[in-house]
């Protein structure tokens, strides 16, 4: 259960580091800072803590996923879904380069691109749609 304690700190250290930089940097955070201060939060949780990476990532994954939901009802829950199963696997991605590499800094920008990349994806994803439904 460790993992969800380390997740739930990445939770609390991204919702006040995302918080920051959308103040900071403005709506262009939500493509290029988020992903990088979560799966640096993730990885670093689980690293201090001697949790589990994945676990860690899904843990997190599930908390946002709860946020989502709650806070957008049934968009929200379909959101939550997505939030938990991209988690596992930047998760999984992370841990793999981990092995690979032994570097967690190498680790952590391989998780944070494919982050980003989904990102700019939905991104595009919804002004098409909005753009089409207006």
């Amino acid at each position: 259960m460790l993992f969800f304690a380390a997740g739930a700190l990445a939770a609390m250290a991204s919702w006040i580091g995302n918080r920051l930089a959308l103040k900071l940097m403005g709506a262009r955070e939500i493509v290029l800072l988020a992903p990088l201060i979560e799966e640096a939060a993730k990885t670093g949780a689980a690293i201090l803590t001697g949790s589990s990476l994945i676990l860690t990532h899904g843990a997190f994954g599930l908390i946002e996923g709860v946020y989502d939901a709650w806070n957008a009802g049934l968009q929200g829950l379909q959101a939550g879904v997505a939030s938990l199963a991209g988690h596992l696997f930047y998760g999984y991605i992370t841990f793999m380069v981990m092995q690979r590499h032994h570097s967690w800094l190498f680790a952590v920008l391989s998780g944070y691109l494919l982050h980003m990349l989904w990102n700019v994806t939905v991104l595009k994803f919804l002004v098409k749609r909005r753009r089409q439904s207006a």
